[in-house]
């Protein structure tokens, strides 16, 4: 019960921080910032926009409960964060997804949890916290992330883009290196 209620503190605490009213600058050439935290299952990692997602690969035990944390920021307006989940039938959320979020079938193989900004009213960015369990073995998948700022007044949006490898089954939670 200590680790829910300090998670959420925590999120409260980052949303507050990362959902500040802002302007789109002329330019922007910087890529918006980016974190993914997932604890359970004696598992504790956090992944950003510095991690090289193609050297491990994230090996999730079925029936094993993980708590997360989703954070997107750009300080000239965030316009997207997308978290694409593969075989979305293996992540039982504990809650629903609600807005400003979304979550989507854009596929039989896919569901996508997204969050979209408002140039008119841009924001500096976004979190979303919560649970799911996991339901699945012998399941190859990813969590494809993707985040996107206006780009300015006049540019092109930068953006993050993120593959993050896993392995569904029976074994224990843990980072595989490559």
């Amino acid at each position: 019960m200590k680790t829910v209620n300090s998670l959420m503190i925590f999120t409260g605490i980052l949303m507050m921080l990362t959902s500040c009213e802002t302007d789109v600058p002329e330019t922007d050439v910087t890529p918006p910032n980016f974190s993914f935290s997932i604890k359970g299952d004696g598992l504790n990692q956090t992944f950003n926009q510095d991690t090289d997602f193609t050297s491990f690969q994230l090996n999730l035990r079925n029936g094993a409960k993980f708590d997360f944390v989703l954070i997107a920021s750009d300080a000239g307006g965030l316009a997207k964060m997308s978290w694409d989940l593969a075989a979305p039938e293996n992540y039982v959320f504990d809650d629903p997804i609600e807005l400003p979020w979304t979550s989507t079938e854009i596929s039989p193989l896919t569901r996508r949890i997204e969050w979209v900004g408002d140039r008119n009213n841009p924001l500096t960015g976004t979190t979303l916290s919560g649970s799911f369990t996991i339901d699945g073995s012998n399941i190859a998948g990813h969590f494809r992330f993707l985040v996107k700022d206006f780009g300015g007044s006049e540019g092109t949006p930068n953006q993050f883009y993120a593959e993050l490898l896993l392995y569904v089954g029976d074994h224990d939670s843990e980072i595989i290196e490559f």
